[in-house]
This record gives structure tokens, sequence and C-alpha cells, in this order.
């Protein structure tokens, strides 16, 4: 198995598991199309997961033609590079193409319109609508985060620890979703199944504050928070409902991931268990 985009969340988690050749940007870059080629040819993977991205999405209106090269257009080249070769592939994009109104409960499965309203959210798009149509596999997904390193709640967390007081938004609502339960279901996906788009995520639903909330208090840390609204921080659009309904990724894989709540005292949980290991 090969993932793409190894230096990133997602790619690294899914790079530790048996198995797999994790290439971060600085071994292939996934714009060079000749690269690509190169690459699959030289390792013969059985399969490519695509979790490269230009993911800060603040930063892809500053540089859209950056944030085309690789959302927009690396996908399809990858996928079609693959279905030359007879590999499947699986790309992963985002939440943000969607928009769903603001229903408590209300999950998004993926016959929901798309309504990217970001320089993000539209190369994400453009990204999945390219892949499928060279028969890519392509899995949307939401929140994603670790207990340690550069994800939105790690960040928090740090934050508390050293006695700081956050901002956090109240008017958005999402399903955070663990990586260390994301990757392995990626690579079942990607070890084979029906094609077509997906979405995985955790169940439930949170808003940020309540999410850092809920981890401050796992991890037995002091909660100063100043609640804000999206409007109020500002930076691109960010979608006010993106709950993902993941019905047709367990009934096409055999898996559902569970409720936030659970997935994220597991996650600390094996965070805790790391630092305390020799």
């Amino acid at each position: 198995m090969l993932v793409v985009g190894a230096g990133g969340l997602v790619g690294g988690a899914l790079a530790a598991l048996p198995g797999v050749i994790g290439l971060p940007r600085g071994a292939l870059d996934i714009t060079d199309r000749a690269a690509v080629e190169a690459a699959l040819d030289r390792l013969g993977p059985a399969a490519l997961i695509n979790a490269a991205a230009q993911a800060r999405v603040d930063a892809a209106d500053q540089d859209p033609l950056g944030a085309e090269a690789i959302n927009a257009l690396a996908p399809g080249a990858l996928a079609a590079a693959c279905a030359r070769r007879g590999l499947r592939c699986v790309h992963l994009s985002t939440d943000y193409a969607l928009n769903g109104p603001e229903e408590p409960g209300l999950r998004l499965d993926e016959a929901w319109p798309a309504d990217p309203r970001s320089v993000y959210a539209a190369t994400k798009r453009r990204g999945e609508e390219a892949a499928l149509a060279e028969g890519a596999v392509v899995v949307r997904v939401q929140w994603v985060y670790a207990p340690t390193g550069a994800s939105f709640l790690a960040r928090c967390l740090a934050a508390l620890r050293e006695g700081q007081r956050l901002r956090l938004v109240t008017d958005q609502v999402g399903s955070p979703t663990p990586v260390s339960l994301l990757a392995p279901a990626l690579l079942r996906c990607a070890l084979g199944g029906p094609g077509g788009l997906f979405h995985l995520a955790c169940g439930g639903e949170a808003t940020p504050y309540q999410w850092v909330q809920a981890a401050a208090d796992l991890a037995g840390l002091p909660f100063q928070a100043e609640a804000t609204t999206r409007a109020a921080l500002g930076g691109a659009f960010r979608p006010a409902r993106s709950c993902l309904a993941s019905d047709r990724f367990a009934q096409a894989f055999g898996l559902r991931l569970p409720e936030w709540r659970p997935a994220l005292a597991e996650a600390l949980s094996i965070r805790g268990r790391s630092a305390q290991t020799p």
C-alpha cells in the first residue's frame, strides 16, 4: 500500500500501519505527474491512498493557484495513473465541500448537494470530481485530530496546559474523529470493495467549544475559554453544520466509527499510555 501526503496528520497515521509505504511531499510531489508515474512503477503498490492536500483553509484564499494544483488537479492525475495500472486509488476529501442547514441532529449523506464556499472547499470539490471520473474511491472525512502534534485539538490542549485562555466557536457543528480510528478504516477501504463516494466520521456532534471542553475534562486540565462565533474569528468560510452520515461506508466495509465522546476518551487514553511507556 502506498500513501502519498505522509507528512500530514492522516498520511502519517496511515504510514505507521503495517504493510504501508508513506511518501511525504519531500519524497513525492503529487503535482509532478512524471514523478508520480515513476514512483508507481518503481514501488509497484497494490493500491494508493492520496492523503496529500493544501488543507490550511485560510491560506488557500491567499494562494488559490497552489490550492488548485494540489487539491483540484493532482487527484485526477493520480487516479488516472492508478487506473492505467489497475490499482485501486482512494482519495481523501473534506466535509467542507458541504454546507448543511442548522438543524440539530441532521447528518449529511453522500447524496447531499455539494456547496463549497471557500477556495479550499471549492478546490477539494473539483478534486473529488476529477478522481471519481477516473474511477477512484473518494472518502470525505471531518474534524480529524490527534491528542498530540499539530492538530487543532492538540494545539488547544497545549495552550490550556500553559494556562492560556482560548476563543472557541459555538455556532459550528461537526463530528470530531480521531486519526487513530480513521486510519485503519481507510486502510480497509483501500484493500478492496465498492467504489464511489463515501463519508467517514464518528457519530454524534459537537461544537469546537464542546469538543475542547470535553477533552480538557478528560485530560484533567483547567478549561479557560471564551465563547465566540465563526464570523467574529474571521478568515475563510466554514460550514455551520457538516456532520457526515457514514452509513454507506459501514454497509460497504463492515465498519462504523463510534460516537465522538468515547472515541475522544480512547484517543486520550492512548496518548496517556504512550507517554508512560519507557
